[in-house]
């Protein structure tokens, strides 16, 4: 028995050591953290470096919202073997991702961990529309935001496969994003809403929903107190519509 324990002690220790931890920050955060943001194609991956674990992909660029387009990214990992916890990543060519990444040491790279997101650029189209008026609006306001930090919520009420935001009808938006300064309680409730920019229909029943239902999911290592203030970004997704669990009023995709 004692064998047992000892065995399963090492092995929790194991799996302890080499299990894959991500500091994951909200769409708008990590937008206003990076230098470069875009969706891009991966043209193909080659140069693969077995000490090092890293290997390269040429990409194309769909579409850039901020920054200046590349050619080269680096990859953590090894090509068709990458070990997701080590933080590795596997990416094939014809692949597209929506990127927000910072230059380190001269060089683009991403890992497991890194601020990206699969895209399908033709069932996504109009997503990725929606992503650019959002961008440019926080571009332009970015210096009303210092001192404060985007955050997600998620609906504690939610029984089916949408949320209460999704499920509201008729609704036919004037724009294509929403955002919100919100105050929370020492339960992460919403307890104050002031609209910072909104929707401009159905704009009442969504703020009643986001009182009513929302937790709100804070940054990761931050040292949350009652009262405090945040902003949530919301944003129209009609390619969502027919998705099972693909939310229509969502606040990431």
């Amino acid at each position: 028995m004692k064998k047992l324990l000892f065995f399963l002690f090492l092995v929790l220790n194991i799996i302890t050591v080499y299990a894959c931890k991500c500091k994951t920050d909200p769409l708008a955060e990590n937008y206003l953290a990076a230098d470069v943001a875009g969706i891009i194609r991966i043209i193909n991956v080659y140069g693969e470096n077995a000490e090092q674990r890293t290997y390269k992909a040429d990409i194309k660029f769909e579409k850039i919202y901020k920054g200046k387009e590349f050619q080269t990214l680096n990859i953590r990992g090894l090509i068709g073997n990458s070990y997701s916890g080590a933080c590795e990543i596997d990416v094939q060519p014809g692949e597209t991702y929506l990127i927000l990444l910072n230059k380190y040491n001269g060089e683009y790279s991403i890992s497991y961990c890194s601020p990206k997101y699969r895209f399908d650029m033709e069932k996504e189209k109009a997503t990725s529309e929606v992503l650019e008026k959002a961008f440019a609006y926080i571009d332009k306001n970015k210096f009303a935001f210092i001192g404060l930090q985007f955050a997600t919520c998620f609906d504690e009420l939610q029984k089916g496969d949408k949320s209460d935001l999704s499920a509201i009808k008729n609704f036919t938006p004037k724009n294509t994003f929403a955002i919100y300064k919100v105050k929370v309680d020492d339960h992460s409730k919403i307890k104050e809403l002031t609209p910072v920019t909104t929707f401009g229909d159905k704009d009442q029943e969504i703020e009643n929903i986001l009182r009513r239902n929302m937790i709100v999911d804070t940054p990761m290592f931050f040292n949350h107190k009652p009262g405090e203030e945040f902003l949530i970004l919301l944003l129209y997704l009609p390619d969502n519509a027919n998705t099972k669990y693909g939310e229509i009023i969502n606040f990431e995709w």
